[in-house]
């Protein structure tokens, strides 16, 4: 655990500036109760040319919110660095669950591995955005960097299995889940 002090200490001492500051929290905030992706998911669902996509984001959604806050989280139960380190200051509110793995980092890398699949533009820039808010939760002492790192790969395996999921009952020819996405 001394290496990720290292690293979280590291970017305290040398990365941080008001400007920093600044953007870190706004970027932070906007995974703050994953209120950006359910505004993405219901934007992608209510048109009919992005409906399948926003089929793939709720799959991706409900199995982050179950495999890493409902599952991982709770059996691991490790605490956050700003708990064991005292001294720093925080720029946020504490956090009211566990810190492994970071559901920032989940959702963000999980909607970029599905805008991907499916856009790799669109894809390579929410996973910009996604490397970013992984970041922000470094910078602001949330997270050890083995809650994002985990989290980063949790979140891609879910984006590119709620694809698979959703690509598969699409074919099955469930005929609700058709006339919704034809």
């Amino acid at each position: 655990m001394d290496f990720e002090f290292n690293i979280l200490d590291y970017i305290q001492l040398n990365m941080k500036s008001e400007i920093m500051d600044c953007i870190m929290v706004i970027w932070s905030y906007l995974g703050h109760l994953s209120f950006i992706w359910i505004l993405i998911t219901f934007i992608l669902l209510i048109c009919k040319k992005t409906r399948r996509i926003g089929i793939a984001c709720v799959i991706g959604f409900v199995l982050c919110l179950i495999i890493a806050n409902g599952i991982i989280k709770p059996i691991v139960g490790r605490i956050r660095p700003y708990d064991i380190n005292t001294t720093i200051t925080l720029l946020t509110a504490k956090e009211i669950d566990y810190s492994f793995p970071s559901g920032h980092t989940v959702y963000a890398m999980c909607y970029a591995a599905i805008f991907f699949r499916k856009n790799k533009i669109v894809g390579t820039v929410t996973f910009v955005f996604a490397a970013i808010m992984g970041f922000s939760r470094l910078y602001l002492y949330m997270h050890f960097p083995t809650d994002v790192i985990f989290g980063a790969i949790l979140g891609i395996v879910i984006g590119i299995y709620s694809v698979y999921l959703e690509a598969k009952i699409y074919k099955s020819g469930i005929s609700s889940f058709r006339k919704l996405t034809v």
